[in-house]
């Protein structure tokens, strides 16, 4: 049988989320990774929203223990750029 690899990057995870989240208001984690289908994808995902929390760009809130993580964009339009480029870089 053919065993396809999931490439997964931060970096790309945290783009998408520059374009959602600004405009969004807040949604749940959940939400944000609605679709995703492979246990990777959803791990990078997650470590690109606590990137972006390190950074100050978004606020994180979870009202009870293993509830809904939600995710509120805080960060100015020029931190944009910096997101990307001062993430950590992890790739799966």
């Amino acid at each position: 049988a053919h065993v396809s690899v999931v490439r997964a990057s931060v970096g790309d995870a945290i783009e998408t989320f520059l374009e959602i989240l600004p405009s969004s208001g807040p949604k749940t984690f959940r939400e944000l990774t609605d679709g995703l289908e492979e246990r990777l994808e959803i791990v990078v995902h997650f470590l690109a929203v606590l990137e972006l929390f390190k950074q100050g760009m978004v606020e994180l809130e979870q009202f009870t223990n293993f509830g809904d993580l939600t995710v509120l964009w805080v960060g100015d339009e020029d931190d944009r750029e910096l997101a990307v480029s001062g993430a950590d870089v992890y790739e799966g």
